[in-house]
């Protein structure tokens, strides 16, 4: 399934993605250039994504345009749109705090997995080709893009994170459906969107949406319990807020 070369690739990428956040974690203080950090990510993702269509145009006149391109179809392809979204408007309220929530977690996930798994690379393994060599950077910019959103201060880390990112695969669950469901009203074989259809990698059977959704919240809440063990002064984590919120309340009755 593996390759030499992609073994290669995967592991230079990481090794400078890791670096890069090193060094913009000790050098980059300012929010003005934090900001321009996430906004050069972001772009960079997008154009790289849809760049193979320019390269298909300007090489032989004319270039074709599948599902991924006009509609958002896998987790990733969201993920880009959301970073992008909050490298230009970034606001502080709710909304856009889960956002951000959402788009570390499932981003950072779906920027590994697309490097890791790439489906592209696994059906034509060539970085000669430009749209498979194209798709492994633009997940591996999105994976130094959402894992950027945590250096740069972006968010903290807390239990409740595991919250936004319920509510982040609850969204893709019902997005897919709308996308299916688009799809099938105008008679048209509807793309396997959020992997609802099919399972996203058939060598590996139990991977599914269910244990997918599962495994996320899961690993969610066990990262950042952990964190808040290691990290946090005792009243301060999750499950002493609970308590001494609920001795509040019972102490105002």
């Amino acid at each position: 399934m593996f390759d030499l070369v992609h073994v290669l690739y995967t592991s230079i990428s990481f090794l400078i993605i890791a670096v890069l956040l090193i060094l913009c974690y000790k050098y980059i203080k300012d929010d003005k250039y934090k900001d321009l950090v996430l906004k050069i990510s972001s772009v960079i993702v997008v154009i790289l994504y849809f760049s193979p269509l320019y390269v298909d145009y300007f090489s032989t006149g004319s270039a074709s345009v599948d599902s991924a391109y006009l509609l958002p179809i896998f987790p990733c392809h969201l993920m880009m749109w959301s970073l992008l979204i909050i490298a230009f408007k970034k606001r502080n309220n709710k909304f856009f705090n889960t956002l951000i929530e959402i788009t570390f977690y499932i981003g950072t996930v779906g920027g590994i997995l697309g490097e890791v798994l790439n489906e592209a690379y696994l059906n034509n393994p060539s970085l000669s080709d430009w749209d498979v060599l194209s798709g492994l950077l633009s997940h591996s910019v999105m994976t130094f893009g959402c894992l950027y959103l945590l250096v740069g201060g972006y968010f903290k880390v807390s239990v409740k994170n595991t919250i936004s990112v319920a509510i982040g695969i609850a969204f893709l669950a019902v997005y897919g459906l709308f996308v299916i469901g688009l799809f099938s009203m105008f008679r048209l074989d509807p793309p396997n969107t959020m992997y609802l259809l099919e399972k996203p990698y058939p060598e590996f059977p139990w991977i599914n949406t269910y244990t997918i959704a599962i495994a996320g919240v899961s690993a969610a809440y066990l990262i950042t319990s952990t964190y808040e063990l290691i990290a946090f002064d005792k009243e301060d984590r999750w499950y002493n807020k609970i308590k001494n919120k609920k001795l509040l309340n019972d102490n105002n009755k």
